[in-house]
């Protein structure tokens, strides 16, 4: 069992939020017809009304747009990044990275450009790798853009999670504060590998390489696979005592903590995550229900969300809590 680790207080400062959501924008009822299932069974299974999929647009175009989203309101005041942080689960091509693809859409030239790929927890990793470089002085403004296209890798006979899933793009700016008034107050990640095989796409590394993909026989083998009852045990299994590590096992912890911005895993899952936690039903931020599960982009895209709302002020506390593949749980504790 990992012992608790003391908190990391960081000053770090989110400026600006940006978003970008292809415009195809697809139903429920379009997934329960394309799997001929009884109709209304996939948004009550996944809580997923409706979700855009990628039609032309690649990741790094989404994330593009994304980026572009961001500076627009900012006009003069903004001012070029020192790094360019890629933090997607499904990257447009083995190499080069998302961050560069994205910097060539947008004509950034010089900047440093890498990825981190925890898959739906990537903007998390992001933000603590981003943490670590501002606070050590290696930077001092990074942009993290987290851009997924999963609807192309989708296995339509697992109905459950090809239901779930939606495709789009979030920006982050941030920068050290001087003030000291925004801050990373701590973050953690934990990896369990008794669930290493309960979330993957076999195809395409080098294990099996895309060459040996044969139409007809192993084609799931380069598809998402998710056991998402097997998840949801585990899950239900770690994430209490992994939140205790993280935040506090106090039973008033939550009136210390605005806002929860879970990752959009399902709207089943978020529900139960608000139940077992006991987390104020008034405090959780959903997008899921219009925009699917955007792997990486889910958690930025409901923080542009909640800003966008006036429902996030400066000041406030908000937790980052979610899961992903391998299986590993993360959270970040932000003072906004």
């Amino acid at each position: 069992m990992p012992s608790p680790s003391a908190p990391c207080p960081i000053p770090l400062r989110i400026v600006a939020c940006g978003q970008h959501l292809p415009s195809r924008v697809v139903t429920a009822e379009e997934i329960d017809a394309r799997l001929s299932i009884a109709p209304g069974w996939t948004e009550r299974h996944t809580g997923v009304a409706r979700r855009h999929y990628a039609s032309t647009e690649t990741s790094a175009q989404l994330g593009a747009a994304a980026v572009r989203n961001m500076i627009e309101p900012l006009g003069a005041s903004f001012t070029m990044p020192d790094l360019l942080l890629g933090a997607s689960g499904t990257p447009q091509q083995p190499i080069p990275c998302n961050a560069a693809l994205i910097a060539a859409e947008l004509g950034w030239h010089g900047i440093p450009c890498f990825d981190v790929n925890a898959t739906c927890l990537s903007f998390i990793v992001a933000l603590q790798v981003a943490s670590g470089l501002i606070a050590a002085g290696h930077a001092c403004r990074i942009v993290i853009v987290c851009a997924e296209v999963a609807s192309k890798g989708l296995n339509w006979n697992q109905h459950e999670a090809a239901g779930l899933i939606g495709d789009g793009a979030a920006a982050v700016l941030i920068d050290r504060d001087e003030s000291g008034d925004s801050m990373l107050l701590n973050a953690k990640m934990e990896t369990w590998p008794e669930g290493v095989a309960l979330t993957e796409i076999r195809g395409g590394g080098s294990r099996m390489p895309a060459m040996e993909h044969r139409q007809g026989e192993n084609t799931e083998d380069f598809l998402f696979h998710m056991d998402g009852p097997a998840v949801f045990r585990l899950a239900a299994e770690k994430m209490g005592p992994f939140v205790d590590r993280l935040v506090s096992a106090n039973a008033d912890r939550w009136s210390a903590i605005d806002w929860v911005i879970p990752h959009q895993a399902s709207l089943p899952a978020i529900r139960h995550l608000r139940r077992r936690l006991g987390i104020p039903a008034g405090k959780l931020i959903e997008t899921i229900q219009h925009q699917g599960n955007v792997i990486a982009a889910s958690m930025p895209l409901a923080l542009n969300e909640a800003i966008r709302s006036g429902r996030l002020q400066r000041g406030q506390t908000v937790l980052f809590l979610g899961t992903s593949a391998g299986f590993s749980l993360g959270g970040a504790l932000l003072r906004f």
